[in-house]
């Protein structure tokens, strides 16, 4: 099953940045469009975002970069793009954007979070180039874990008061990749790890809980899948999809509990 990551806010980052460009003073290096043709070509972004209608966002996104190559929102526009793919579940079109924004600034960490989680959402168990697209999410989610423990600016637009909240939301996927990684490979106690410290960072990753209960699946211990699996299940906030899925890996747990315990001998 297929579970979102978290999204980022970046589809509200440009409104604020507009109305601070045209407020800033001369002198100020703050972004800003650079003509009345890039600031309504701008206006149809937000437009797009404020409507929740990712379609459209893309095309407008697209539409900036490719008619305003040296616009100061390039960063933005491609973190909103990331995000717009995402909602709409095109990990294709995600995966363009994200390459363009390490390209842009390989110092990114969010689209090398969202990238890790992108690809290793979309691994499965028989794919041929199952290793080398293992390999990729594990160098994504590594370098931004990198990034993120040597104290990097704020993303472009965002609030400084949000940034702390939001470091711990990407270290925390990027744990989730790494868990996920290891689990498609079989290695039930690195993934066990990787999770519990995906959850450390931040608590109400529901995801990251949920996926914690699988690994305790796979490696067969059966008590602990039923207990973090029940975690997801007592929180409020948790999506229901999320919490489905923690309930299919209780259910599954009890079966093969029962499955495992002794056969009582016969008086």
């Amino acid at each position: 099953m297929k579970i979102s990551i978290a999204p980022y806010l970046g589809s509200f980052l440009l409104a604020a940045s507009l109305l601070s460009a045209q407020g800033q003073q001369q002198g100020q290096q703050q972004p800003k469009p650079k003509s009345q043709k890039e600031l309504e070509a701008l206006q149809k972004v937000q437009v797009a975002a404020q409507q929740n209608n990712p379609d459209g966002e893309i095309q407008a996104i697209n539409y900036v970069l490719e008619n305003f190559v040296d616009t100061d929102y390039k960063p933005m526009l491609l973190s909103m793009g990331m995000q717009a793919a995402s909602a709409k579940g095109d990990q294709a079109q995600l995966q363009v954007f994200g390459e363009r924004a390490i390209e842009a600034d390989p110092n990114n960490v969010e689209a090398r979070v969202l990238l890790a989680e992108s690809i290793a959402g979309r691994v499965r168990e028989n794919d041929l180039d199952k290793e080398q697209s293992l390999k990729k999410v594990d160098d994504y989610a590594n370098k931004a874990l990198e990034l993120l423990k040597g104290n990097p600016p704020a993303p472009a637009g965002l609030p400084e008061a949000n940034w702390p909240d939001m470091k711990k939301q990407l270290t925390s996927q990027a744990y989730d990749a790494l868990g996920q990684a290891a689990d498609l490979r079989k290695k039930y106690p690195e993934a066990i790890q990787n999770y519990k410290t995906a959850i450390d960072t931040q608590p109400t990753n529901s995801v990251a809980i949920a996926r914690l209960s699988k690994a305790y699946l796979d490696a067969k211990q059966y008590d602990d899948c039923i207990s973090t699996a029940d975690k997801v299940l007592a929180m409020s906030d948790a999506p229901q999809a999320v919490k489905n899925f923690a309930q299919q890996m209780k259910d599954s747990a009890t079966k093969m509990k029962g499955s495992a315990a002794p056969a009582t001998a016969p008086k």
